[in-house]
């Protein structure tokens, strides 16, 4: 392996595709929700989970196992020897991302991490655990969920990191580093916590590459955030510290971390403090440290208790340095505040999801925002107004801002029709009149958003027309737009098509579609091979209660799994793996729960396989009529197809399978000569295969 020393401080990595990715200095912040418990829990679907199918892959070294989820609660981790089989993390050398995880019952929430009981990991299982995971040499990201670090045991495993050779990355969500309310019968005999003092240590060590700590949801207290602190100050190492959602810090901890920022050896690039609850003072001192820094990135949404006046001085603080992204949702941001905000000439990312509704930000001050954006050349990458009152005035600049943007990538305006003044709404003819003035723009964006507004069907159809010119576009979201009729979702079906189609997720969640409509969508996807997600939760008839029927679901199953004949089973769609949150809530057919499953598999030729294995070579019936396919290859194709029926299965597939051992055996008892290695059974099987 290459010398770890010389690992860019900026790899990351993608969790679906598994591939590494040398990001520049700013770091694609993730949504607000991120460590939110569920929806963080729901994220880890990029992760292979350990099982006993996976387990053999990793002994192998397979180069597909790149992130790996590991639950101590699971029966299946009490039963690996890791004396005896914990080399297949040990000496894995594909392994980057592992997630290690506790998911309590009723009744137990936290789990020490060294605690025993019934059902709980032995501390020798973690001992070997822990030791596979410190002679690896390729995990470049560890996290934690939900196991609390407060006895010497627990911490020692933690501190055993100090030192690894690849790690960059260490994330403790709700790892509940402070003195949980349950536990406080612990701190005479503990003091203060020992998580955070092992973590001090660690960010102490001279050996550790440790350049991304992440703590969110972690119960830091002032002591906990102090130990914290002492670790992190005079380090040159650390570029990216997430504290989000620890809301148990006074001012006078946000000064110790001011001083960390205002170290000479500093060199934080990214810095979340979302949901801190954070007030005046805090935010007062960490904004006086941070002129001078060589901070990239802030995330600060959600601390409602800062006021404007402290809004307006940080952001003439951040207009002297060169922040390039900007989180400010829900923030008490006036007027003001939005026009030196405009000043701020580095941005590349700002996030302005639902500021503050009390404050007099109104459609002519979005105007003046847009026109002093546009004005000053600014170069967007993402943009999010989410939830705000544009109004109709706003939108218009707006428009000539985007038109001028060639750069940006992301467009989030969820939720902006509507303002307190009926008259300042953005109408179904605003939205039309901001399309039309996009149609000539070179906006080629990777992700818009456009849920619950007043589209309607002839802004649909401009909309359409909009898209269907960019070539980067991978996601897009139109759930909510209840004034475009299921003939106006129909202009949809001609982008489906669209020679410059990219997307891979479209939500149409909560609109008024019906059979028609997803029976449209359907033939237009036939050939499609990049979209993996058409979201269709909810989505009624134009009476407003009857759910798609299973009419529209037909057509669905029929595009995914066709079963006229072997062309059209082979060409059916390979990709569409999701049709809304919940498929059992959405009542779809058992059939196409399974096809959606299958169609999760990243090798197509195999899904393919699998599915002409089922509907053309099912003997389930007794009908072995389809075997005539067969019987009429010429003799010198029947090797490659036996070869082809005969596949072994692939390890880890997903969804239903068939092997094609039944295939066959049907077919040695047609053609039993066939297999005969004998020069004149081979001549007589020819010959009888003629007449057959």
């Amino acid at each position: 392996m290459a010398d770890t020393n010389n690992q860019d401080d900026n790899i990351d990595i993608d969790s679906d595709s598994g591939t590494i990715d040398k990001s520049s200095d700013i770091e694609e912040e993730d949504s607000d929700d991120e460590y939110h418990p569920q929806v963080r829990l729901n994220k880890l679907h990029g992760y292979c989970l350990l099982d006993k199918i996976i387990l053999q892959r990793l002994k192998q070294n397979d180069s597909g196992i790149i992130n790996l989820s590991i639950s101590l609660r699971d029966t299946y981790f009490n039963s690996i020897d890791w004396k005896e089989d914990g080399y297949f993390i040990a000496n894995n050398t594909h392994l980057k991302k592992l997630h290690i995880s506790y998911i309590g019952t009723i009744g137990k929430i936290d789990y020490i991490l060294g605690e025993e009981g019934h059902n709980l990991p032995t501390r020798e299982q973690l001992r070997g655990l822990f030791s596979c995971i410190y002679r690896n040499s390729s995990i470049i990201e560890l996290s934690f969920r939900s196991i609390l670090i407060y006895d010497k045991f627990g911490g020692g495993l933690i501190e055993g990191l100090s030192g690894h050779p690849s790690l960059i990355r260490l994330e403790m969500g709700q790892a509940k580093l402070g003195l949980h309310h349950s536990l406080r019968r612990l701190e005479s005999e503990h003091g203060m916590e020992i998580g955070c003092e092992v973590l001090g240590k660690l960010l102490k060590n001279p050996k550790s590459k440790l350049n991304d700590l992440r703590l969110p949801y972690c119960k830091l207290d002032d002591n906990g955030l102090g130990t914290l602190c002492d670790g992190l100050l005079g380090n040159s190492r650390i570029k990216r510290l997430c504290l989000y959602g620890n809301d148990n810090i006074t001012p006078d901890c946000w000064r110790a971390l001011s001083t960390v920022i205002q170290h000479p050896n500093c060199k934080l690039v990214g810095l979340d403090l979302h949901s801190t609850v954070m007030r005046d003072e805090g935010l007062e001192s960490l904004g006086n440290a941070l002129r001078g820094s060589s901070l990239k990135s802030l995330i600060l949404g959600d601390n409602p208790s800062i006021s404007s006046r402290v809004w307006q001085t940080l952001l003439n603080q951040l207009s002297e340095i060169s922040v390039e992204s900007l989180d400010l949702r829900r923030a008490k941001i006036d007027d003001d505040g939005l026009a030196t905000l405009a000043s701020i000439g580095t941005l590349k990312s700002l996030d302005l999801q639902c500021l503050h509704d009390n404050m007099a930000k109104t459609p002519t001050c979005w105007r003046s925002f847009f026109n002093s954006l546009q004005t000053r050349g600014a170069q967007l990458v993402k943009l999010d107004i989410s939830g705000n009152k544009v109004g109709g005035s706003g939108a218009s600049a707006l428009g000539s801002l985007l038109n001028s943007m060639g750069t940006l990538k992301t467009l989030k305006m969820n939720n902006i029709s509507y303002s307190d003044n009926e008259s300042d709404n953005i109408t179904s003819q605003g939205w039309q009149t901001l399309f039309t003035s996009l149609q000539d723009s070179n906006l080629d964006l990777v992700e818009l958003k456009l849920s619950g507004n007043s589209i309607d069907d002839e802004g649909m159809q401009l909309l359409v027309r909009l898209v269907s010119r960019m070539t980067s576009l991978k996601y897009m979201n139109l759930s909510c737009n209840h004034l475009i009729t299921p003939t106006g979702w129909l202009a949809l079906s001609d982008y489906l098509q669209s020679p410059n189609f990219a997307l891979e997720t479209l939500d149409l969640d909560e609109n008024i579609l019906h059979d028609d409509t997803v029976a449209a969508f359907a033939s237009a996807l036939v050939q499609n091979n990049t979209l993996k997600s058409l979201d269709l939760d909810d989505c009624v008839g134009g009476d407003d209660n009857l759910l798609i029927t299973e009419r529209g679901w037909l057509a669905v199953s029929t595009l995914i799994y066709n079963k006229t004949s072997i062309l059209e089973t082979y060409n059916s769609n390979h990709t569409i793996c999701k049709l809304g949150f919940d498929h059992d809530e959405m009542n779809l057919p058992d059939n196409l729960t399974s096809l959606l499953e299958l169609n999760k598999n990243k090798d197509k030729a195999e899904v393919a396989r699998q599915k002409i294995l089922q509907t053309q070579f099912s003997t389930e019936d007794g009908d072995t009529s389809k075997m005539q396919v067969l019987l009429d290859m010429e003799l010198k194709m029947l090797p490659s197809a036996i070869a082809w029926i005969g596949r072994p299965l692939p390890i880890g597939w997903e969804g239903a399978q068939v092997s094609g051992l039944s295939t066959m055996y049907n077919l040695t008892r047609r053609l039993p000569d066939l297999f005969d290695s004998s020069p004149q059974k081979k001549s007589s099987a020819a010959k009888r295969k003629r007449s057959v």
